[in-house]
C-alpha cells in the first residue's frame, strides 16, 4: 500500500462529506464524532479513505462514497442489507457480482444504483459493499441475472490495506 497523502480534513470539508454520507443512510452522519474529527488518506491506487481514531469509516472510489467494511460496525447498520444464501458466499468473497438466485432477501425501498451491504444469511456479517444493479422486484420475481456490483468485499486489495492503516 502507497500512501500518497495523509490529513486531517477541514470542519467545512467534513460537513460536506456528512452531507454526502446522509445519502448512503440517514445514520451515518449520527455515527461519525465531529469532534473527533476525520483524516483522509490519499492512496497511490486512486482511492481515497476517510478515518476516524484511525479506523477507515469511509472509502471514496470513482467518486461514489462508500462504507469501509472495516470501519465501524454501527456505520454500517444504517445501510440497506441484502442477504444471500450461504452458496454464494465463496464467491462474493473473491469478488463476484451478486447474482439474484444467490439472494435471500432485499429490503423494501431500495432502488438501482443505491449503496447496499451483502451479508450472509447464516451469521449476518458483511462480505461486501455493492451498487444494486435491479429493482428489488425484479430480483425477487425473476431469480435471473446480475443483482448487485460489487464494489469492496472482504479480503480485496481495499480491504488488505485497510488492515494495515
Amino acid at each position: 500500500m502507497l500512501i500518497k497523502k495523509r490529513h486531517p480534513i477541514s470542519s467545512k470539508e467534513m460537513k460536506e462529506l456528512l452531507e454526502r454520507a446522509s445519502g448512503i443512510s440517514p445514520r451515518l452522519p449520527e455515527v461519525l464524532d465531529r469532534k473527533k474529527g476525520l483524516e483522509l488518506v490519499e492512496l497511490a491506487s486512486g482511492e481515497r479513505v476517510y478515518l476516524q481514531d484511525r479506523r477507515p469509516v469511509l472509502i471514496e472510489l470513482g467518486g461514489k462514497l462508500m462504507p469501509a467494511l472495516t470501519g465501524l460496525e454501527e456505520a454500517l447498520s444504517g445501510i440497506p442489507r441484502v442477504v444471500v444464501d450461504m452458496g454464494a458466499v465463496p464467491f462474493i468473497c473473491n469478488g463476484a457480482d451478486v447474482m439474484a438466485p444467490g439472494i435471500r432477501s432485499v429490503p423494501e425501498g431500495v432502488k438501482p444504483g443505491d449503496v447496499v451491504i451483502v451479508s450472509d444469511e447464516r451469521h449476518g456479517k458483511s462480505l461486501a459493499v455493492g451498487l444494486l444493479m435491479m429493482e428489488r422486484e425484479g430480483i425477487l420475481r425473476k431469480k435471473k441475472g446480475k443483482a448487485v456490483k460489487n464494489v469492496h468485499h472482504v479480503g480485496d486489495a481495499i480491504w488488505k490495506d485497510l488492515q494495515k492503516i
